[in-house]
């Protein structure tokens, strides 16, 4: 697995993680939402339960654990989704107007 020892697997990984971040940036500025400092920390922690979720998997199966990989991906991923439709709904709350 040297891919990841490279400079180069970390550079496209940098780019990537910069499009995220611009794309939600540019979809909040779309819908009129304002993204404050904890709307950005919902959003970050959002991604690191779905990049965890992911790399439970990815490991299990690496492992040979199939069961483990399909249990802890049902829970990890229904979780996941549950917690995303949820942060979904709270960032796109807009206060009414009088």
């Amino acid at each position: 697995m040297s891919i990841f020892n490279s400079g180069f697997f970390w550079f496209i990984e940098g780019i990537l993680t910069c499009l995220v971040i611009l794309g939600i940036k540019t979809w909040a500025e779309d819908r009129g939402i304002k993204l404050t400092w904890w709307k950005w920390l919902l959003i970050l922690l959002w991604f690191s339960l779905a990049g965890f979720t992911l790399a439970f998997v990815g490991t299990s199966l690496g492992e040979n654990e199939p069961i483990a990989a399909l249990r802890g991906g049902v829970l990890f991923g229904v979780l996941t989704i549950i917690l995303g439709v949820a942060c979904w709904r709270l960032l796109s709350l807009k206060k009414k107007k009088n």
